[in-house]
């Protein structure tokens, strides 16, 4: 039988990467219903926790162990004990990928010559690639104040950010503005950016992100929509997630990155029952390859022509609560309908959520038939 103390320690440090690991926290490559599925909060906790048992067995895990144990950090309390974890004397800044740094721990009440200590922390991640700014729970007014402006730091290695906006920290500029965060980004390739404000944001820098593949928002506001198509440079960008929009017409979005589109992903928000952004994006986006959207939260399409650069389709069975059951079945007919008639290179359908009750309904057999007619292949995830 063998024993732990037997294992050669080459195999060891892959199997507690395989333990510890969590690469949905740290990917850049764009996933259908996963881009606002992640909290910050887990599970990469529970992976460290994992992290920090395993170190406590012996010193030779403890050795094998301290790359895993600062992959993740969290700046809050006991920053000064981060600070010096990570500090060029015990090296364990090269580490750190992933920072979650929320904006109470970026205040600036007072003026000091000195930097945050928190952007000092991040000073020594050199190898860092993703952060994120978490949203701002209730705190009292004194944990929350910015008053002065804030530090700012390069972060060249940083491939993906999730901004949650504050916009009182916005103010103070630095690592609490979303703008100087870009400019300081130049090799981004995911950007999330939630809890965007209907009160308008102004902001005149000019971004480039070169290398930006993917970007998520929650709800595409129309200042927002300003920035991003006059004043960001994005030439890379191929996938397009909106959780939400409280804009009549998005149009203005396609009509500047439609030829380079190749994916767009709609959110489970009753903003798009209101609003057919599908069929404007169908008719401005030629590039477009890949369509997911929530169907009890979307319009179907308004097509009248044949569209043939759409292959695959990810429909999300997430319930309306809105709709009682004929009327929800009268949506997806409508669905169905539209996809099998007008997208004429369709096909993958991919079904996610619980489709066990709608697969098995009498009433589905005929819209089977139809797709194995058009040869369209029905893949549940």
């Amino acid at each position: 039988m063998t024993t732990a103390s037997s294992i050669p320690p080459e195999l060891l440090l892959e199997i507690f990467e395989w333990a510890t690991f969590y690469p949905d926290a740290y990917t850049t490559a764009y996933k259908p219903f996963c881009t606002t599925a992640f909290s910050e909060a887990q599970p990469t906790c529970r992976d460290t926790d994992i992290s920090y048992s395993l170190a406590l067995v012996c010193r030779l895990w403890h050795a094998l162990v301290t790359e895993f144990l600062y992959r993740d950090v969290r700046i809050g309390y006991c920053q000064s004990a981060l600070k010096g974890a990570l500090c060029d004397k015990q090296g364990y800044g090269r580490f750190v990928r992933r920072a979650v740094l929320p904006f109470q721990y970026t205040s600036t009440p007072t003026w000091s010559p000195a930097p945050l200590p928190s952007v000092e922390i991040l000073k020594f991640c050199h190898q860092l690639e993703v952060l994120i700014r978490p949203r701002s729970p209730p705190l009292s007014a004194v944990s929350q104040q910015f008053q002065f402006d804030a530090d700012s730091l390069p972060l060249p290695s940083l491939k993906r950010l999730e901004w949650n906006y504050n916009l009182d920290a916005e103010h103070s500029g630095g690592i609490n503005s979303l703008g100087a965060t870009l400019q300081n980004a130049p090799n981004l390739q995911y950007l999330f950016i939630g809890c965007v404000p209907r009160s308008p944001m102004i902001d005149f820098r000019q971004i480039s992100l070169p290398s930006l593949d993917t970007l998520a928002i929650s709800c595409l506001s129309g200042q927002l929509m300003h920035q991003i198509c006059y004043r960001w440079a994005l030439p890379s960008l191929s996938h397009i997630v909106l959780g939400a929009v409280s804009v009549p017409d998005v149009s203005t979005l396609w009509e500047v990155y439609g030829e380079q589109i190749k994916s767009l992903e709609l959110g489970r928000h009753a903003s798009f029952l209101v609003r057919d952004v599908i069929t404007s994006a169908l008719n401005h986006c030629s590039q477009l390859e890949e369509l997911n959207y929530h169907m009890f939260f979307t319009l179907p399409s308004l097509l009248h022509e044949s569209h043939d650069s759409i292959h695959t389709v990810g429909l999300h069975s997430a319930p309306n609560l809105m709709f009682m059951s004929d009327d929800a079945w009268m949506l997806l007919e409508r669905h169905f309908e539209t996809l099998i008639e007008y997208l004429s290179s369709l096909h993958t359908l991919r079904l996610f959520g619980d489709w066990s009750n709608i697969l098995t309904d009498p009433r589905f057999a005929p819209i089977f038939v139809k797709l194995c007619q058009r040869e369209c292949h029905l893949v549940v995830v």
